[in-house]
C-alpha cells in the first residue's frame, strides 16, 4: 500500500490546481462544520452565562431545543458534503481509470491507487479543516466574552467532540470514495473512457425560458455528473440550516419574548412596600437574584387597603387593577404511588424533598397575566401551576406528584412559563394562600395602563404615597428581560453566516469541478464560435439551476418547521415578518449562488485560449 501511496502522492502533485481545489473544498467544509458544531455546543450550555436560573429553565428549554436541531443538521451536513466532495473527485477520474484498464493494469492495483489518493486528500482536508475550525471556535469564544456581560466559560477544550467529528467524517469520506472507484473499475475501458458519465438527458428544465444558456445547462446537468444529486442534498441542508437560523430563530425569539410579555403584562405599574418591590423585581430580572429568607412581607403594614385599590380603579387611563399576595416559603415535594404495568406492582414516584419557593396568590378570573403553560387549567382552589425550575429540578414527575405547603397537599395542574425567582415558583388561588398565612388582603397591586403616560404615573405615585406605599415601573424590567433574550438569540448570527459560507463553498466546488470535467465540451463550443462570456453564462445558469433546486425546497421546509415544530404557540412580530424574512433569505440564496458562479465566469471571461490540460481527466 505504501508504493501506491507514493505514486498517488506524485499524481496529485502532477495535477496541482485540481488537487488544490479539492483540498480547499474539503478544508473549508470541515472548517465550517467544526466551528458550527463546537460553537453551537457552547451556546447549548446556557447555564454558563452569568444570568439567573430563569434563563436556563423557562427560556433555556426552547433555546436548547432549537440549537440541538441546528447541531444535528450541521453534523449531517458535514458528513454529506465531505462524502460528496470525495465522491465527486473520484467520479472525475473515470478516464484515468479507463486508461489504466486499457493498458492492462490489475484491478486491485487501480483500486488501491485511487483509494490512496482519496485517503490522502481526505485526511489532509479533515486535518486542516479541524485545525482552522478550532481556531475559529477559539475566536468565537473571544467574541462571546466581549458581547455577553459576565459570561463564565469552563475552559475545557472539546477534545472528545473533535475526535468524534473527525472519526465520523473520515469514515463517511472513505466509504463514499470506494463506490465510484469500484463501479468504474467494474466497467469496460471504453465505457470508463466515455466523457459522459450518465445517459439520462433532461428534455426541459424549469429555467429554460430564460434563454439558450439555461437550456444548455439543463441538458448538461441531466447527462453528466453523478455527484449532482449529492450536491443538491448538501446544498439543501446548508440552505435549510441557514433558513432555520433566520426564520426559525426569529419565530422562536419572538415567541419566547411573547411568553415573557404574557407572564408579566405590558404597561404595568406595581404598588407595594418599597423593599417588597425591590426584591420582587430583582427576582423577576433574568440578570437578578432569587428570593431569600429576607423576603417576609406579610405583616399588617405590608397589606394594601381595599380603599387604595378602589381609588386606583377610578384613575383615568387605568385598564385593570390586580391584587396579588406574594410570599416566600418552604415547600415539599410529595411522593405519589402509581401502578407500573410492566412490573405489575405499585411504584413510588418522588423523593420527599424540601426546598424554598416563591408563592404567588392570584384571582384566576381577574389576572392581567396570560401564561403559556403545559398541562391543564385550574378548576379548584387546592390546585397550582408551578414554574419551570420547580418542575425540572424539584419534582420527578410534577403532573403526578403534589406540592406540599404548610402541611397541606395541593394538586399540580400544569407547568407555567414564568421567570419569577428563576422559575422556582408556584401560582395558586389568592384566597387559599391568604388562608395559609392568616391574612385578608394583598401585598402587591399591579396596575395596567393604556400606555406609559407620565402624568398618570405621577398620579399613581402620589396616590400610593398617601397610603405609605411606593410604585415600581415593571416595564423597565420587562424590556430588560426582552433585551437579554434578544442578546442570546443574537449569538446565533455567526452560525447562519458560516452556514451560508459553507453552501457557497460547496456550490463553488461543484461548479469548478463541473467546468474542468467538461473542458473538452467547452473547447468544442469555442471552436464553433461561442464566446467565453456565453460559456460562463452556461455555468452560471447551471449554478442557478442546481442552487434553486436545493434552495427553494429548503426554504419551504424551514418555514414549515419554524411555524409548526420548533416552539408551541409560535408567534411573529408582525404580519409582514414571514414574507419579509422569506424574501430576505431567498435573496441571500441568490447572492450565494451567483457568488459561487463568479470563479467560473472569471475563468472563461479572461481566457482566450482554452486547452485540454490537467483539468480534464
Amino acid at each position: 500500500m505504501s508504493d501506491h501511496q507514493g505514486y498517488a502522492s506524485k499524481d496529485l502533485k502532477r495535477r496541482p490546481f485540481r488537487t488544490t481545489l479539492t483540498l480547499f473544498s474539503l478544508t473549508s467544509v470541515v472548517t465550517a462544520t467544526t466551528f458550527v458544531f463546537l460553537f453551537g455546543n457552547v451556546l447549548l450550555d446556557v447555564t454558563s452565562y452569568a444570568v439567573s436560573d430563569a434563563l436556563s429553565t423557562s427560556f433555556g428549554t426552547f433555546f436548547s431545543t432549537f440549537v440541538w436541531t441546528i447541531l444535528l443538521l450541521v453534523f449531517l451536513l458535514g458528513v454529506i458534503v465531505v462524502s460528496t466532495t470525495v465522491s465527486l473527485e473520484m467520479v472525475t477520474r473515470r478516464r484515468d481509470i479507463g486508461l489504466m484498464k486499457a493498458i492492462g493494469t490489475l484491478l486491485d492495483t487501480i483500486f488501491d491507487f485511487f483509494m490512496a489518493q482519496s485517503v490522502i486528500l481526505l485526511l489532509a482536508g479533515i486535518l486542516l479543516g479541524l485545525s482552522f475550525g478550532t481556531a475559529l471556535y477559539l475566536l468565537g469564544l473571544t467574541w462571546l466574552t466581549s458581547v455577553v456581560p459576565g459570561i463564565v466559560l469552563t475552559g475545557t477544550f472539546p477534545y472528545l467532540q473533535i475526535i468524534i467529528l473527525a472519526v465520523v467524517l473520515i469514515i463517511a469520506g472513505y466509504l463514499s470514495a470506494q463506490k465510484p472507484i469500484y463501479d468504474t473499475v467494474q466497467e469496460s475501458p471504453s465505457l470508463a473512457l466515455n466523457p459522459e458519465v450518465g445517459t439520462k438527458v433532461r428534455v426541459a428544465g424549469y429555467l429554460d425560458s430564460f434563454g439558450l444558456s439555461f437550456r444548455i445547462a439543463t441538458k448538461g446537468t441531466g447527462r453528466r455528473m453523478k455527484g449532482t444529486r449529492r450536491t443538491v442534498i448538501s446544498l439543501f441542508l446548508s440552505f435549510t440550516i441557514a433558513s432555520l437560523l433566520w426564520i426559525g430563530g426569529g419565530v422562536v425569539h419572538t415567541t419566547s419574548s411573547d411568553y415573557v410579555t404574557r407572564s408579566m403584562g405590558e404597561n404595568v405599574i406595581a404598588i407595594g412596600n418599597p423593599d417588597l418591590l425591590e426584591q420582587y423585581y430583582d427576582a423577576y430580572s433574568l440578570y437578578g437574584s432569587p428570593f431569600n429568607e429576607t423576603f417576609n412581607h406579610v405583616q399588617s403594614s405590608d397589606m394594601i387597603n381595599g380603599t387604595l385599590i378602589t381609588d386606583l380603579e377610578e384613575v383615568l387611563g387605568v385598564v385593570r387593577v390586580e391584587s396579588r399576595l406574594v410570599v416566600y416559603s418552604e415547600v415539599q415535594e410529595m411522593s405519589a404511588n402509581i401502578y407500573n404495568e410492566e412490573l405489575e406492582q405499585m411504584e413510588r414516584i418522588g423523593l420527599d424533598r424540601n426546598s424554598y419557593a416563591a408563592l404567588v396568590g392570584i384571582d384566576w378570573d381577574d389576572t392581567l397575566s396570560d401564561w403559556y403553560y403545559e398541562g391543564r387549567r385550574i378548576d379548584g382552589i387546592d390546585q397550582v401551576w408551578i414554574g419551570g425550575k420547580m418542575a425540572s429540578d424539584f419534582f420527578v414527575d410534577p403532573l403526578i406528584q403534589r406540592l406540599g405547603i404548610l402541611g397541606s397537599s395541593l394538586e399540580i395542574k400544569a407547568q407555567a412559563f414564568d421567570s419569577l425567582n428563576g422559575g422556582m415558583m408556584a401560582i395558586m388561588d389568592i384566597s387559599r394562600l391568604q388562608t395559609f398565612w392568616g391574612v385578608s388582603g394583598p401585598n402587591l397591586v399591579l396596575v395596567q395602563l393604556e400606555e406609559y403616560d407620565e402624568s398618570i404615573i405621577l398620579q399613581l405615585d402620589s396616590l400610593a404615597a398617601s397610603y405609605g406605599f411606593d410604585i415600581y415601573r415593571q416595564q423597565d424590567i420587562l424590556e430588560g428581560n426582552l433585551e437579554a433574550i434578544s442578546a442570546i438569540w443574537g449569538l446565533l448570527n455567526p452560525l447562519a453566516i458560516v452556514t451560508l459560507i459553507s453552501a457557497f463553498l460547496s456550490l463553488m466546488n461543484y461548479l469548478l469541478v463541473s467546468v474542468f470535467g467538461r473542458l473538452r465540451d467547452y473547447i468544442i463550443m469555442r471552436s464553433v464560435g461561442a464566446k467565453p462570456s456565453f460559456i460562463a453564462k452556461v455555468m452560471i445558469a447551471e449554478g442557478l439551476s442546481v442552487g434553486l433546486k436545493a434552495g427553494i425546497p429548503a426554504l419551504i421546509v424551514a418555514t414549515v418547521l419554524s411555524i409548526y415544530s420548533l416552539i408551541p404557540e409560535a408567534a411573529v412580530s408582525s404580519m409582514a415578518y414571514l414574507p419579509i424574512t422569506i424574501g430576505t433569505v431567498f435573496i441571500s440564496m441568490l447572492v450565494v449562488i451567483l457568488l459561487a458562479s463568479l470563479p467560473t465566469y472569471i475563468f472563461f471571461a479572461t481566457r482566450n485560449d482554452l486547452r485540454v490540460s490537467e483539468f480534464s481527466s
